[in-house]
């Protein structure tokens, strides 16, 4: 006997195992005199889990969620030891941030610093600033939610690309995010997430185009953060490097599409839907800075 629920109201009791029934799960009741109460079985735990899902929403419950089974396949990967590294590398940046050099150490990371001339450090010779922004946290959430993404999508990458590829990608999509965002708003700029988003538009379209490859992302999960993309773009939660979010986009979408490369209606397709994010995204945030791009400071 298998314990499904326990109810004083036999009415309830009566419309639950009806209910169930009709489901086709054998749910029956028996009194319970000493505690006063309706006990609703079943034979065998078959559609247990079932049967107390039906039960909960009765009750007025919600529903949990159950984990997407593209998250399952995902989370059993191996570790990717170069997704490990960079995450531990963008952790150890963030906690020398609350030393006594974490000041010093940001200005050397950044793509510049506020009180030069565009591009002073990086001609020279400070060239790792190209990239180094991508490691660069900004808070504990900030950290903390890119580095879980970075994590999943970091392995799946590297588990299915390799780990040269994968390189080369977080250093393509990390130069491209970086540039963008240091010539439309200036340098102070800091994070994993232009990066991110190249690898979800990657896994994205890479999926569309090639329907045999066996990884890919629940819809919600694609719906949420290219919804967040958009609130991001509103500026209601204040200053983010939403350019980095748009060229990073871009790069994942042009990259899935070079990967598998041929003159068809769907490559071309998904070429419109980076070029739409890449102008959109600069013409919201040129309206925010109304016109006045950091690049044009140096232009005039």
């Amino acid at each position: 006997m298998h314990i499904v629920g326990e109810l004083k109201d036999q009415r309830m009791v009566e419309e639950i195992i009806s209910g169930l029934n009709k489901l086709g799960i054998p749910a029956v009741s028996h009194f319970n005199s000493e505690h006063e109460i309706y006990v609703i079985t079943l034979p065998t735990e078959e559609k247990l889990a079932e049967a107390r899902d039906f039960y909960r929403v009765k009750l007025g419950f919600k529903k949990p969620r159950e984990i997407d089974q593209e998250w399952v396949k995902i989370k059993t990967l191996p570790r990717g030891e170069t997704t490990f590294i960079m995450i531990i590398i963008s952790i150890i940046v963030y906690l020398l941030s609350f030393t006594n050099m974490g000041e010093a150490l940001y200005n050397s990371l950044f793509i510049g610093r506020v009180d030069s001339n565009l591009f002073n450090e990086i001609l020279h010779g400070q060239v790792w600033r190209l990239i180094t922004p991508i490691f660069v946290h900004l808070s504990f959430l900030h950290i903390l939610f890119n580095m879980l993404w970075f994590k999943d999508l970091g392995y799946l990458i590297e588990h299915n690309f390799g780990k040269n590829f994968l390189l080369i990608f977080v250093f393509v999509s990390g130069l491209v995010s970086n540039l963008l965002q240091y010539l439309v708003s200036g340098p102070q700029f800091g994070g994993m997430s232009g990066v991110l988003y190249a690898m979800l538009g990657f896994i994205w379209v890479h999926k569309k185009i090639n329907q045999d490859f066996e990884y890919s992302l629940p819809r919600f999960d694609i719906g949420m953060m290219i919804g967040w993309f958009f609130v991001c773009l509103t500026g209601m939660l204040g200053p983010i490097a939403n350019s980095a979010h748009g060229a990073g986009l871009v790069v994942g979408i042009l990259a899935a599409v070079l990967l598998n490369f041929k003159w068809e209606k769907i490559r071309i397709q998904y070429l419109s839907v980076a070029a739409f994010f890449l102008i959109f995204t600069l013409a919201v945030e040129g309206y925010k800075l109304k016109g006045r791009y950091y690049i044009l400071l140096w232009l005039q």
